[in-house]
């Protein structure tokens, strides 16, 4: 009778114990088969990352763009638009923004499309952006330098062998105006900066 009562006390002790270990068990499998979007995982991706995006953030998203570009006679003549977007990297570190030109909801010419992309990041220790440019078409990488002014992104560097200079203004949520200008010293003496090629940009409704 001693013995019986015993292995009772014994199970009353181990079994609350095991089934605990076993409920342990199936939580971790349990987790272990939980899809990627969990709610963790959606609460993570919809964080907004801290970052110094300054007048780069109202930039992010879609954007529709008619361009232009000056022919050797000076007049404006479209480009054929494009698709222009832009989203952060880097846990909100840095900026990427990719171009496809012509858009893709318009045929692809002969020659293909242009793609390109920028990588733009802040660096803190010099108070200015520095950007990386390369496309399919160059198939080289074309460095610049920006800081903001008065509203502005201005950016220099040099570009198809010429100093240049573009410029972001006019930046809101739903537009912005983009152009580039080149050093012109077509007469060895005065040099002065010429546009040309410009961008207007507009948000795409989702």
């Amino acid at each position: 009778m001693k013995v019986v009562k015993l292995i009772f006390a014994i199970k009353c002790l181990v079994l609350p114990v095991c089934l605990s270990g076993f409920a342990g068990q199936a939580h971790a499998f349990s987790n272990a088969d939980k899809p990627v979007h969990s709610v963790e995982a959606t609460h993570l991706a919809k964080a907004k990352p801290q970052s110094q995006l300054g007048l780069f953030e109202p930039l992010l998203g879609n954007w529709r763009i008619e361009d232009f570009q000056l022919d050797a006679k000076g007049q404006w003549q479209p480009a054929g638009g494009a698709d222009w977007n832009f989203y952060s990297i880097l846990n909100g570190a840095a900026i990427q923004d990719d171009w496809i030109a012509p858009s893709l909801s318009k045929a692809a010419p002969k020659q293909g499309r242009q793609f390109g992309t920028n990588i733009r990041i802040y660096n803190p220790a010099k108070k200015q952006w520095e950007m990386a440019w390369m496309s399919n078409n160059g198939k080289k990488v074309d460095t610049f330098i920006a800081k903001e002014k008065d509203g502005k992104i201005i950016m220099q560097g040099i570009f198809g062998g010429k100093n240049t200079k573009i410029t972001f203004y006019d930046i809101s949520e739903k537009t912005f105006l983009w152009k580039m200008e080149q050093e012109n010293t077509a007469d060895n003496k005065t040099k002065n900066w010429k546009v040309v090629y410009k961008i207007k940009g507009t948000k795409k409704r989702h």
